[in-house]
Parts: C-alpha cells; structure tokens; sequence
C-alpha cells in the first residue's frame, strides 16, 4: 500500500495527493490513499483522536465501487508533459512519463474519474511514432475491452476504429469513427477521431484513384481534408495531433492536386513541429508534390505518381 501511495504522489505531482471522493448517497470523503480490492475502492481516510487532546488518526474503510459516484483524482502532470513530447517528435520520453499512470490507473479503469483512458489514449500515439505498431493495437484493443465506465463503453469505438485504421481495414474504420464521434464529448477523443478517419479517407482515396474512380476519389480526399482540419480548427489544444494533421491534410492535398495547398501544409508542418517523424517524410512528400505537377504539365509524361510514404496513423 505504501508503494501504491507513493506512486501516486510522484505521477499526480503533488506533495500532498488527497483525493476527494464522491458518493452516489451524497456524502464527500478526503481519502489519504486509495487502493483497489476486487468490486471495492479502499479508503484511507482520517478517524478523530482517541483522546480529546491527542491527534487525529487513519483507518482504511472499504465502500463498493457501485456505491461511488466519481473519484476526483488530481490530473496527473504527466498528461500535460507527455502531450508536449508526443508533439515535439520525443516518444521515448513520453513513454516514460506514462507508463506509470497507465499502470496505476489500470486498478481504477472502470471507475468514475479515472485518468486511464486518457494516458492509454496518449501512449497509444507514442507507440505508433516508434513504430511499435502491434503494442499501440493491443493497447486500443484493451481500452475497448475493458472500458466498462459507460461513457468509455461509447468511445471505445474510437479505438476499435483505430485499430482498423492501422491494420489496413479502412472502410470499417469509418462508421466506427463516425459513432464514437457522436457519442463522445472528450477533445482528445474527437482529436484522434479526425486524424484517424483522415488517414482512413485519404487510403481509401488513393485506393479509389488507382482503380481511375477519380469523382469517388475526390469524394473521399475532401472529407479527409475536412476530417484533419477539425483539429487546428475545434480542438486546438490537441497539439500532439498536429503533425499528423498536417502531414495528412498534404496527401489529401496531393490526391485532389491542389499543388500549393500540399506545399504550404507540409511548409508548416516543418516549421512547427521540425523534430517530429512526419517532418521528416515532409521533403518525399514535396518532391512527389512537384512531380506529379510535372507530369500534369506535361502531355508525355505516364507515370503516375508513386504511393508516398505514410506514418504510422
């Protein structure tokens, strides 16, 4: 128990992490610790002296998670840290600052006010930059699972959906995305929604373009483009999206030849985030840019344009 106390303080970043808890009957009670014990939440809370002059004391009460209406932990900072590192093109350090939220969280998963669901959601990102593609799946796939929290219960869509879109399956990617959307309010939620069903939309976009669907192709390129755009434009504190965005939104660009646009996306993409992965594919995706411009210029030219290079969504 002690080492679960002292978990906590260092991932919640506080000198003191007292959390308040709620009950569904009305009552609030200051928990010194908490831990997890089967279908109950383990309070350590503080007990009156034994003697009118002496100090107050602790016991550990035991209530059923059915009985508790939310958890108010405190968020932990390294939310807020590894948010910046994912955008900054620095997974490694993310990681380190979630893998222990992820795990202490795990005991509180399903219950009300737990910051799991948002350090899985951000450690998901991290694995996929690393290329560590099967780890971010199984962890998509164990948010799902276990959501059982009914507004996790609605969002895990997202991440089943998320799933989809990295192995390939694009189109049961997209009513999955577009459910979650309507059930959930989270912004980093909504974020991942857009880019992920972005990058779905523009594969299936440059599916189409190669069997010559090209009016279906150009369908599906624009509702990428007004997927990734979402996220600069209703969602601007989800930075650790932008790079993805951006890099996207220039494909997208690209499959509809709008040549300027593509440039000016990828222009700032590396001039905002220069350390991310997807800066670093940004000069192939330029060079593809001129190319196909090129070739559009000129009546000779056959070659169509190569599939670029794409991240990791």
């Amino acid at each position: 128990m002690i080492i679960r106390t002292l978990a906590f303080l260092a991932i919640a970043g506080t000198s003191l992490a007292d959390v308040d808890v709620h009950l569904k009957d009305g009552r609030r009670l200051i928990a010194k610790a908490l831990r997890r014990d089967g279908n109950s939440i383990i309070l350590t809370l503080e007990t009156p002296p034994k003697e009118p002059s002496g100090k107050p004391g602790t016991g550990d009460f035991g209530f059923p998670l059915s009985n508790i209406f939310k958890l108010d932990f405190p968020k932990p900072s390294a939310l807020y840290t590894a948010s910046e590192q994912i955008a900054a093109g620095k997974p490694d350090d993310a990681l380190k600052q979630l893998d222990p939220v992820v795990t202490y969280f795990m005991g509180f998963r399903d219950s009300p006010g737990s910051w799991w669901v948002d350090a899985a959601l951000l450690k998901i990102q991290a694995l996929l930059m690393l290329k560590r593609e099967k780890e971010g799946i199984d962890l998509a796939e164990s948010v799902a699972r276990l959501a059982e929290v009914s507004e996790n219960q609605k969002l895990s869509r997202a991440f089943i959906a998320l799933g989809f879109t990295i192995k390939g399956n694009h189109e049961s990617a997209i009513p999955l995305y577009d459910e979650a959307a309507r059930n959930s309010k989270r912004l980093e939620v909504q974020g991942l929604i857009a880019f992920g069903r972005g990058e779905s939309l523009t594969a299936i976009g440059d599916k189409q373009k190669a069997a010559g669907e090209i009016e279906k192709a150009a369908v599906s390129y624009e509702q990428a483009l007004l997927s990734f755009l979402r996220v600069p434009a209703l969602y601007p504190s989800q930075r650790s999206y932008l790079p993805r965005v951006q890099y996207g939104a220039a494909r997208a660009y690209l499959g509809i030849e709008d040549f300027d646009r593509a440039r000016a996306s990828l222009k700032e993409l590396k001039e905002q985030f220069p350390d991310s992965p997807e800066a670093k594919l940004a000069d192939q995706l330029a060079a593809d840019v001129d190319k196909r411009e090129k070739q559009l210029a000129d009546p000779q030219a056959k070659e169509p344009p190569k599939e670029v290079e794409k991240p990791s969504a």
